[in-house]
């Protein structure tokens, strides 16, 4: 599988992610900036085409996770992920 980088902005990312089933995923980062830290907020989304990727094993969750993780920004200072069941179905069953 793999992502393909759409439009950027400094204030969005925006990109695909297609499965090994074909299956094509929306994916975007939002940021902005904190005023308390000098940091920054991003906000991440992954949205699948066909309704019934509810039942995929947490696809959407491991998309945002594996940009996160694979880029190095998980382990940067400061690094907090808020997410549950409620803002991203499947994440209980995810196993990326």
């Amino acid at each position: 599988w793999f992502f393909q980088l759409g439009s950027v902005s400094p204030l969005l990312v925006q990109a695909n992610h297609t499965s090994a089933l074909g299956h094509i995923e929306n994916v975007n980062f939002t940021m902005s900036p904190t005023s308390m830290s000098m940091g920054c907020h991003v906000e991440g989304s992954s949205v699948s085409a066909f309704w019934y990727s509810l039942f995929d094993n947490g696809t959407n969750y491991c998309n945002l996770h594996n940009v996160i993780t694979g880029s190095g920004l998980s382990k940067v200072s400061g690094f907090e992920e808020f997410t549950n069941e409620w803002f991203c179905l499947g994440i209980g069953a995810s196993s990326c």
